[in-house]
């Protein structure tokens, strides 16, 4: 699963929030069991996989200005005791950022691969570039009026998978209704193009509009809530298709009654990108929600749940497939010093499908260490 394998890893892009001096160090490590490394449904095999990371963060303000700059890195090392040779891989994250209360300008880098598919398939290694820039005129005024623009770029090192290369151009604009200084209401539209190196089948352009809402959206809720329309076109046909409109949304909501608990629910339903079988794309819809609650004062336990389906509107066989993945992850970690804490944690995953040959369930659980200087 590719965007777990993101958002586990950006997950600890934020390690430096309790610390309070410009820079910061960290080190982790992670020892797990994986039943089901290849996430498969026949053949299984398992591992134990040792994780190593190491990261910095920098912060600082920009003298005579309200401009903040961030920079961080983060490189892991991924140990495994069974098929090592295929499955050990490196992943790294770096970015940087330049912001105020109205501007934001950074570019972020990912380096991962992919888990194989079984002993005979080689990761799938990619880069992701994510470049960004955003503006909104006031956030104190009736009125405001925001801009963006986004350059996305993957690249995929191994042959198998480069007709994926490709880079995404986000360009849009909003149009904020702002109740107070914590709650705004907005209008927006994005055009995108993504434009393949070699794939060309998959060449498209898009208009989104979009209406939500940001910043308290509730008592103790914060966050973005949004539904959008897309209209893709295709500049070829497949299938005699060259275009696909859908209904999505985006949450992103944080909750905290109070300052022992937090509950984040996160979301979103849109098009993605594949060239599986006839496939130019396949509709993607995911929930997650995050809880977290403090037994004692360095004691806190979590879990998440999440559930994502990707819809697939061709099969080899002229059929539909859809697969619903379905993760469940909790966890204890104790703070035994502001600069080191521990954990143990345990995830099940399972995906069902009207593909036998795609379903699985995979176990893991593991402890981890990390220390920030």
């Amino acid at each position: 699963m590719k965007k777990l394998a993101i958002i586990a890893l950006a997950a600890f892009v934020a390690f430096p929030v309790m610390a309070q001096k410009p820079l910061t160090f960290m080190v982790s490590e992670d020892v797990s069991y994986d039943d089901n490394i290849y996430l498969t449904h026949y053949g299984k095999k398992d591992s134990v996989i040792s994780t190593t990371r190491v990261g910095a963060d920098y912060k600082t303000n920009i003298p005579n200005s309200a401009l903040k700059f961030n920079a961080n890195a983060l490189v892991g090392y991924n140990a495994y005791t069974k098929d090592a040779s295929t499955n050990n891989y490196w992943d790294a994250l770096g970015g940087v950022e330049l912001s105020n209360k109205q501007f934001k300008l950074g570019d972020r880098i990912l380096y991962t691969s992919d888990p194989a598919n079984n002993a005979e398939t080689e990761r799938a290694k990619r880069l992701n570039n994510h470049g960004y820039f955003s503006y909104i005129t006031s956030t104190e005024k009736m009125f405001g009026v925001g801009f963006l623009a986004e350059d996305i770029y993957n690249h995929y090192f191994e042959d198998e998978w480069e007709a994926l290369n490709r880079n995404r151009v986000n360009l849009g604009a909003q149009l904020y209704y702002n109740l107070s200084a914590k709650t705004s209401f907005f209008v927006e539209y994005m055009y995108s193009d993504i434009a393949y190196k070699d794939y060309k089948l998959n060449d498209s352009s898009s208009h989104l509009v979009g209406l939500g809402v940001k910043g308290q959206v509730a008592p103790k809720v914060t966050g973005i809530a949004k539904v959008n329309y897309d209209m893709r076109k295709y500049d070829e046909k497949v299938n005699n298709e060259d275009e696909r409109n859908m209904v999505g949304y985006f949450l992103s909501l944080e909750w905290k009654p109070s300052t022992v608990n937090t509950l984040r629910l996160t979301g979103k339903r849109g098009l993605e990108e594949t060239y599986y079988g006839d496939n130019r794309y396949f509709k993607d819809t995911t929930l997650s929600l995050y809880g977290d609650q403090k037994l004692t004062d360095k004691l806190t336990a979590h879990v998440t749940f999440l559930w994502d389906q990707m819809h697939y509107d061709t099969y080899v066989d002229g059929t539909k497939r859809t697969d619903d993945v379905f993760l469940v992850r909790p966890g204890v970690d104790y703070q035994f010093k502001d600069w080191l804490s521990a954990g143990v944690w345990y995830q099940f995953r399972a995906r069902h499908s009207n593909v036998n040959l795609a379903q699985y369930e995979n176990n893991k659980a593991g402890v981890f260490v990390r220390a920030l200087f």
